[in-house]
């Protein structure tokens, strides 16, 4: 169980336990005698229900931001592991993993989306560490910056960080801004977390030439590659993010719920691709069947 569901349980848990109703009897309330209010009048037990109910929600209002304050420590935890133990000689580009490798996913991604970075964080480190290391797969990240203006500045940057074979630690970097500010629990769109002076900052941060780096930036570099991938993505039919391709077959609707299913889109790719190869009479018949087979396994499990 993770730290967040582990939180969860405890907060669903921690809730005072119904108290035990009274056994019926006479009452031994005193009578009121002197013409006084008494304290277990109707209204007053009213009052008091009113006081608890207003008392539950703000101890849950109290715990939701706790969780969300958490979470995201969690969120940039992970990132900061991540990208400690990034493989470097796998790295060339917007890829890392080996040109080999039988599956190929292409991540389409915003770096202001809060699910790109709950993916980014709990899942794609995950794959890099098992599959990527291994051999099994290789990912290439684009873009779809669907969140507009800081995220369109944030992708353009980005690649110019890869001119410098640093993509990964960049995307990693954003992704870590994303999560100190809370995007995971409280989305905010556009409040100058990706301006450009901020991009230039974290670039100088992470040791990039800054002279290449701005001028780069700059000039819009790299905007029609990012405007070609937003494109390509739609053709595709993936209009929000994150989406994914594997093997150039679009993987569906929505992200795979964690690493099992990785790990089960990767063996049946891997079987249908050994299937279709030792059944295919000519190296371009195995080609054909592969794809075709591919199709069919990357279906989302």
């Amino acid at each position: 169980m993770s730290n967040r569901q582990a939180r969860r349980e405890q907060a669903r848990t921690s809730r005072a336990p119904r108290t035990t109703r009274p056994s019926a009897g006479p009452s031994k309330r005193p009578s009121n005698t002197g013409g006084g209010s008494d304290i277990f009048s109707r209204g007053f037990l009213l009052a008091m229900a009113g006081f608890a109910v207003v008392a539950v929600v703000v101890i849950a209002v109290v715990v939701a931001f706790a969780g969300g304050d958490d979470e995201s420590a969690d969120l940039a935890s992970e990132l900061e592991k991540a990208t400690a133990e990034l493989p470097l000689d796998l790295i060339k580009g917007t890829k890392i993993g080996k040109d080999e490798a039988p599956v190929k996913i292409v991540s389409y991604e915003d770096f202001q989306c809060p699910f790109c970075l709950q993916y980014t964080a709990e899942q794609e480190s995950q794959i890099v560490a098992e599959l990527v290391k291994s051999g099994k797969v290789q990912i290439e990240y684009r873009h779809l910056p669907i969140l507009k203006n800081e995220s369109v500045r944030a992708a353009t940057a980005s690649q110019c960080a890869a001119d410098q074979e640093k993509f990964w630690q960049y995307h990693h970097k954003l992704f870590i801004v994303q999560a100190d500010a809370g995007q995971a629990t409280s989305e905010k769109l556009n409040v100058g977390r990706f301006s450009d002076d901020n991009l230039k900052k974290y670039a100088s941060e992470l040791g990039l030439d800054t002279a290449k780096f701005n001028t780069c930036f700059d000039s819009n570099e790299h905007l029609e590659l990012v405007t070609n991938q937003q494109r390509e993505a739609n053709q595709f039919g993936i209009t929000g993010t994150p989406g994914f391709l594997v093997n150039g077959t679009p993987l569906g609707a929505g992200t795979p719920s964690g690493i099992e299913d990785w790990r089960q889109i990767v063996t049946n790719v891997e079987n249908a691709i050994a299937t279709a190869t030792a059944n295919a009479g000519t190296p371009s018949a195995t080609a054909g069947a592969a794809t075709t087979a591919t199709a069919t396994a990357t279906k989302a499990p």
